[in-house]
């Protein structure tokens, strides 16, 4: 870990970030790798995870293109310092430091005033709170959202595991609190007393927090703090699972599970061998949740 740090200082945040690029796409490859592997074994496979092992030659092709920018970007990032140092020189000497803003001028030009943003924030959370006080659903639209969630659920479990670091891997509680949070910020506790006006003074005190990156616990049991929980989203938000376009499930087929009253199960590899688990729940289950 100290060796990788004094690494990135020494190359600069141009090369540091090209270097965390290639040990992601070398991982990613490497998992693809385990995966022909257990699929020579005649281990079976997802679909999400198909779609990962077609990435192969496109991974191959990244690897093969930042090893080849790697050099000239040495190149040009000392050649842009040179370059940075002699206007700094050329300006000092011109007396350009004196036509800068004052540090009071610069801090208002900045941002914008606290007061207006969160009126801002306010306002939109008004909608989000009431848009989800009277959101009624007929029971055919609540299994299937909670069929598409579920899949969901195993989807980004699935993508973390291929693209990420092995030793930070997402799990199934991360997911679950950052729908808790989520849900506190926009809803009335279940079962509670306070009024609508109340409720939402405690949706803005969750923003709030969770806009400034608190290192307070987003509830006292839940023994994770904002800050803590912002950087398993930004995980996801930082992975293919994000940014891959959805295999939707026909009509029939989301029917006819939720005829059965069940979840289809949903494989997420969990250890380097790239075994298996079954997710899966049932909408009784979760209707009693």
């Amino acid at each position: 870990m100290a060796a990788t740090a004094a690494s990135e200082v020494m190359d600069g945040p141009v090369l540091s970030l090209i270097n965390k690029r290639l040990r992601a796409l070398r991982k990613k490859l490497n998992r693809i790798i385990q995966m022909e592997e257990s699929i020579s074994q005649g281990k079976p496979i997802n679909k999400e995870q198909e779609e990962v092992l077609r990435s192969k030659p496109g991974v191959s092709a990244l690897i093969d293109e930042l090893e080849k920018l790697r050099q000239p970007l040495s190149e040009a990032v000392a050649e842009e310092v040179n370059l940075a140092v002699q206007r700094h020189q050329v300006s000092s000497l011109s007396g350009g430091a004196d036509h800068q803003d004052r540090p009071e001028e610069a801090v208002s030009k900045a941002s914008p005033e606290p007061d207006c943003r969160e009126a801002e924030v306010e306002d939109l959370l008004n909608l989000l709170y009431f848009g989800s006080l009277f959101d009624v659903k007929p029971q055919s639209d609540f299994t299937s959202t909670m069929l598409t969630r579920t899949h969901e659920r195993g989807c980004c479990l699935t993508y973390d595991y291929v693209t990420d670091d092995a030793t930070d891997l997402l799990g199934e509680r991360d997911l679950e609190l950052i729908s808790k949070l989520g849900g506190l910020l926009i809803s009335r506790p279940v079962d509670s007393s306070l009024s609508h006006k109340n409720a939402l003074q405690r949706c803005l005190e969750h923003a709030r927090l969770w806009l400034s990156n608190s290192d307070q616990l987003i509830e006292p049991n839940a023994n994770i703090t904002y800050s803590g929980l912002r950087e398993r989203l930004d995980k996801i938000m930082s992975s293919d699972y994000f940014t891959t376009t959805p295999e939707m499930k026909a009509p029939v087929e989301v029917a006819a599970a939720a005829a059965a009253g069940n979840y289809a199960p949903f494989q997420v590899p969990i250890h380097s061998s790239v075994s298996s688990v079954q997710v899966e729940g049932s909408v009784s289950h979760l209707q009693q949740v």
